[in-house]
């Protein structure tokens, strides 16, 4: 049995960090939350790992974006000594290549089967599927969405028997309209398990069939946008790992379709999800990479990610910057008159979101509660989801400003429309009311919101 050698690499950048083996602990089960993992590192972990031992590939990555948050520099795995050799990695998990259509089916594959394996919950099946996965997160300092690197030739797998059509085609066009209304009227939970099954049982085998290069073409798009709406399906269930993994599988197909209608949206998502989870330098970079494209995406599309770049600059504070984008999507809305987008579709109600989005974010609660109430009047009746979210949001800023009564009229609206809804990102709202009215139990009106959450079970 070979001797350990201590990680002097990993124990150098501890003292960088000016972290504990306790604060880096913590820090590594924290990203992993965030992907949807349930680690219980401490202390004695990460003094087996500065002796020597060597976590799973999965938590190397994790370690090392939590390096990267604190150091304000790029970690990467290999840096912190954790990582295995690089023989040893191939041995143990070959991954196909990031390009060619027999390469992408398996990682789509790879993606649908890491969510039966997360079903589960957290623990163990979700160290399994985060394995199956690949890196995460994506929105690490390690991450870079422009330029990827030229691959080496992909090995050509044995494709099923069959031969694809436009047909085929068709019909996963035809049935994406289908989980999107279902997702905006009802919530994701009830859309996600079939989309994620289509996923699996028939665009990925298709990915691997014969068919003519126009037809590839257009299953290629198709699939990155399917595998878009898997991802933010999954994100609003909080399933945020899996999520990343659609987002970058969707990536990966709209790049080898040569498309950036289809992977710009994805970049702009993920910058969405960046955001939500507070990571503001990383939503940034991924916004900006979306809206480097603007000139090559119709003009409703361009409005949609350069929204998001104002989002995002105002998360870093740049308030020049944000109000100038604002004003930049407003103009490209006005003209995306009558158009309309498979994936990235956007209207005034969504505009006026991200005015209030990034208001808040600089400061002007004021300013802010005027957008939302422009994004409800705005927002079409079907898009249930997203007006409860809204809903949320601007009780929530009511109650920050001291405006009890209009913000439990609020609330009690959005209760409204809960009940026809499985949303995780709605139940969250739910939650952060229920907590907040604990605070003003004292008031008749609260009391009676109380006694209205308490009632949905």
């Amino acid at each position: 049995m070979a001797k350990r050698e201590p990680n002097g690499r990993l124990r150098t950048l501890l003292t960088d960090a000016r972290w504990s083996g306790q604060d880096f602990a913590r820090a590594v089960n924290g990203v992993a939350a965030e992907a949807g993992l349930t680690l219980r590192y401490d202390r004695t972990s990460i003094s087996h790992w500065l002796a020597g031992t060597r976590p799973p590939a999965h938590v190397v990555a994790l370690a090392a974006e939590a390096l990267s948050r604190r150091t304000g520099r790029r970690v990467s795995p290999a840096d912190t000594g954790l990582a295995r050799p690089a023989a040893a990695r191939a041995r143990r998990h070959t991954r196909p290549g990031p390009h060619g259509a027999d390469a992408l089916a398996p990682d789509l594959s790879a993606v649908v089967a890491g969510v039966r394996e997360g079903a589960a919950g957290t623990g163990g099946a979700g160290i399994e599927a985060a394995a199956l996965l690949g890196e995460i997160p994506v929105y690490s300092s390690a991450w870079r969405p422009p330029g990827w690197p030229p691959p080496d030739p992909p090995a050509a797998p044995a494709r099923p028997a069959g031969r694809i059509g436009q047909h085929h085609v068709d019909a996963a066009e035809a049935v994406l309209p289908v989980f999107r209304n279902a997702d905006m009227m009802f919530g994701s939970g009830l859309a996600r398990p079939a989309l994620t099954r289509y996923l699996a049982t028939t665009v990925a085998p298709w990915l691997r069939a014969d068919a003519a290069p126009a037809v590839r073409h257009r299953l290629l798009g198709c699939a990155a946008r399917l595998a878009y709406t898997a991802g933010f399906l999954c994100f609003d269930g909080n399933q945020h790992g899996v999520a990343q993994a659609y987002y970058r599988a969707g990536l990966r197909l709209g790049q080898e379709a040569g498309d950036p209608q289809c992977w710009a949206p994805v970049l702009r998502a993920m910058s969405v999800q960046a955001h939500h989870l507070g990571h503001r330098k990383q939503a940034w970079e991924l916004a900006e990479a979306a809206a480097r494209e603007a000139g090559r995406l119709p003009t409703l599309q361009a409005a949609f990610v350069t929204g998001q770049l104002a989002v995002a600059e105002a998360g870093c504070g740049d308030r020049r910057a944000a109000v100038a984008r604002l004003g930049e999507a407003e103009r490209l809305l006005e003209r995306s008159a009558g158009q309309r987008a498979a994936i990235g579709d956007y209207h005034h109600a969504a505009l006026a979101h991200q005015q209030a989005e990034a208001l808040a974010a600089l400061g002007d609660a004021r300013g802010a509660i005027t957008a939302l109430g422009t994004s409800l009047r705005h927002r079409p009746p079907g898009e249930r989801r997203a007006r409860a979210v809204t809903l949320a949001r601007l009780a929530e800023l009511h109650l920050n400003q001291g405006h009890l009564e209009r913000a439990c009229a609020t609330w009690h609206e959005m209760l409204d429309v809960v009940p026809q809804l499985d949303s995780a990102r709605v139940d969250d709202a739910v939650g952060r009311l229920r907590a907040r009215l604990q605070t003003v139990g004292g008031n008749r009106t609260a009391r009676a919101l109380l006694a209205r959450v308490r009632g949905l079970g």
